[in-house]
């Protein structure tokens, strides 16, 4: 389906939230008995959300960024019936006000429209399941970004079983992206066909190279206390990656855990070279508060390639991971990084506080990163209110692009 392509489409986004609304109710059978049961007895669930970003620039001519924007989304799913299901997610944005002279929030939340994010049909039967259609997806190396207002989401086909205990497989086909806005585009997705002439609207579906890519996944937790994931991406025609990890938990009162991960690149280019990562990190809870540490590194030389991330903006499962940066730098020829780091909850509060080294290769090329996440979901009458802070702090070698970052959210979760 064709995204909507104006104003115009909030408003039928909230004609559309009104019917869903009228039509469904929250019981959400598991079976229904007939095929009008299958809408009657569905699920609406939504968000109506409030973002405030702002950065600041320390380079000489570069001006400091601001933005506000408001919208949300809108889901409907039937019950099941026969093992069948349908599924929607209209998403909405609207900037209310920005100050943003060199266009830094272009592709990310500078989006006014809607456009219909997800609409799949399932299919399960005992421990399998399908899923095709437009969807959200969260995998190791295929992951949609949710940090901005527009979440993105991809065209694909999936196929989930859980016959063996304790083991997931899933294994998919993926043939469109949809991005932030129609002015994103991302060099480390190069393969994308974005559109190059945006003018401000959300983002549609861009094909993934000609002929699309697939995914294969595993995850067992059949051990006690260990968790083992694997996954393999081929963007057909471009490059393949592997990727892994392992987390063990000890039993013990200050929970202490060890976790190691793996990528491994192979471009199909022969002038770029294939590439590694490896990746540790520790942790344990002590007075209740979680303190942990990881480093990761990179084989290959200064201009080599790049380990290949994996697809979508979600796609940073290093270790050294960060908000604002995300932990691309990570993933350069011949780099390492660190990261200590503390979180500590308590009733609806969450807090997390990160510092991170990102070490590259040649002169003044480092970044030093400080991360400060709370975020506090409301009680009582306010319950579905949530906010969130986020402040970032980017300390570059080269003093002319150290920068700020400050993320403000207020969501309403139905």
């Amino acid at each position: 389906m064709k995204q909507f392509k104006s104003r115009g489409a909030l408003v039928c986004t909230a004609l559309a939230g009104i019917f869903l609304l009228q039509a469904g109710s929250a019981s959400g059978a598991e079976e229904a008995a007939t095929l009008a049961e299958a809408f009657t007895q569905g699920n609406v669930s939504g968000q109506l959300k409030s973002y405030y970003y702002a950065q600041t620039f320390d380079g000489t001519g570069l001006n400091n960024s601001q933005i506000w924007v408001n919208g949300g989304l809108l889901s409907y799913n039937t019950a099941r019936f026969y093992g069948f299901k349908l599924g929607a997610t209209f998403q909405a944005s609207f900037v209310g006000w920005k100050d943003d002279e060199d266009g830094r929030t272009r592709g990310s939340m500078d989006a006014d429209g809607a456009v219909l994010s997800e609409g799949y049909l399932d299919y399960k039967y005992m421990n399998t399941e399908f899923k095709g259609g437009r969807q959200f997806m969260a995998f190791p190396l295929l992951t949609g970004s949710g940090s901005r207002l527009i979440k993105e989401s991809f065209e694909s086909y999936v196929l989930s079983n859980s016959d063996i205990p304790g083991t997931t497989i899933t294994g998919a086909y993926v043939t469109k992206y949809q991005t932030r806005s129609d002015q994103s585009n991302y060099g480390d997705n190069w393969f994308v066909e974005y559109d190059m002439n945006g003018t401000g609207d959300v983002g549609d579906f861009y094909d993934i190279g000609d002929d699309g890519m697939m995914l294969l996944y595993a995850k067992n937790n059949s051990i006690e206390n260990l968790l083992v994931q694997a996954a393999y991406i081929n963007v057909f025609g471009e490059l393949g990656d592997f990727y892994a990890d392992a987390k063990y938990t000890f039993d013990l009162d200050v929970k202490p855990y060890i976790a190691a991960q793996f990528y491994y690149t192979d471009y199909s280019d022969s002038s770029m070279d294939s590439n590694t990562l490896f990746g540790f990190k520790g942790g344990a809870t002590i007075a209740d508060v979680d303190l942990f540490a990881a480093f990761t590194t990179t084989g290959g030389d200064a201009n080599d390639a790049r380990v290949f991330r994996g697809v979508g903006q979600g796609a940073y499962q290093i270790f050294t991971a960060t908000t604002k940066s995300v932990g691309v730098l990570g993933y350069m020829a011949d780099t390492e990084s660190y990261q200590i780091g503390a979180a500590y909850k308590y009733e609806g509060l969450s807090t997390m506080l990160r510092g991170s080294i990102f070490d590259l290769p040649g002169n003044n090329t480092d970044l030093t990163e400080y991360t400060l996440n709370l975020a506090y979901a409301l009680p009582g009458w306010a319950k579905g209110f949530s906010v969130a802070v986020d402040f970032s702090i980017l300390d570059y070698d080269n003093d002319q692009k150290d920068a700020t970052d400050l993320r403000t959210r207020l969501i309403y979760s139905f």
